[in-house]
């Protein structure tokens, strides 16, 4: 069980795992993005798994990508986008076998909760 407690007087929330918190995270997040404005297209607060098909059209239309995008599109691979505050540098990393996907998801919960002013707790 994840426990996450605001600082302010706010109750505490409770989720099953990093997956259900992770998940209620990128749906505020989208939430906010939505009533921000529909035609906006980028989040400070994201995490994104692109298809080896858009990584394709990615690549096709970036001067300058990193290892992990040209690494993605030369194997035929996802590619993962993290967002941790600041949507203009991204972390990108090639989607191999050997990336741990949850791991990856409980640091972006853990950075979102600092960030935010949130404690987070394993119970």
């Amino acid at each position: 069980m994840i426990v996450v407690v605001s600082l302010n007087s706010d109750p505490a929330q409770y989720f099953e795992d990093y997956n259900e918190l992770f998940d209620c995270f990128t749906a505020v997040e989208n939430l906010k993005l939505v009533a921000k404005c529909p035609n906006f297209k980028r989040m400070n607060w994201s995490f994104t798994i692109y298809s080896p098909k858009r990584v394709a059209a990615f690549y096709a239309h970036i001067k300058d990508s990193n290892e992990a995008i040209k690494e993605a599109f030369s194997e035929d691979l996802s590619l993962i986008e993290i967002c941790t505050g600041d949507f203009t540098k991204p972390t990108y990393i090639a989607l191999t076998p050997n990336v741990d996907l949850n791991y990856l998801k409980k640091k972006w919960c853990i950075d979102y909760c600092t960030f935010h002013h949130l404690v987070v707790r394993e119970a």
